[in-house]
């Protein structure tokens, strides 16, 4: 449905990975990944499992190195908030999807040095 562009960020890339993988098993169907539209970027753009709700996604990934480390979606700040609104207005107009509710989220992604990546997901993260 949507064209597809290379993250370039290696982290970057293993956490939408993770999160597309992990979303999935939550019964989420991904529809897009690294979806450009004019004024930004969604990371993944997916069906909600109630098979109705749009959702626009934003990954953070990080390597963690030590415990009390910021967590990774804690870089997601007003201006990228506000960036993500409109990446989802114009997403939310595609054909086939402009008539279904909208959300954002947040899916922040700890990656370890050794052991298995901690995934958080914040449903409706974003408002607005």
């Amino acid at each position: 449905m949507f064209a597809r562009f290379r993250n370039t960020n290696p982290t970057g890339r293993r956490g939408e990975r993770i999160a597309a993988r992990w979303l999935r098993r939550k019964h989420y169907k991904v529809i897009g990944r690294n979806v450009h539209v004019g004024v930004g970027e969604a990371d993944i753009v997916c069906i909600a499992p109630d098979r109705k709700t749009l959702v626009i996604v934003e990954v953070k990934a990080r390597r963690v190195t030590w415990r009390e480390q910021p967590r990774a979606e804690e870089s997601v700040g007003a201006k990228k908030r506000q960036k993500l609104r409109l990446v989802a207005q114009l997403i939310a107009k595609k054909p086939g999807l402009s008539d279904r509710p909208v959300r954002i989220d947040v899916v922040g992604i700890d990656l370890p040095e050794r052991g298995k990546a901690v995934v958080r997901h914040y449903e409706s993260a974003v408002g607005g």
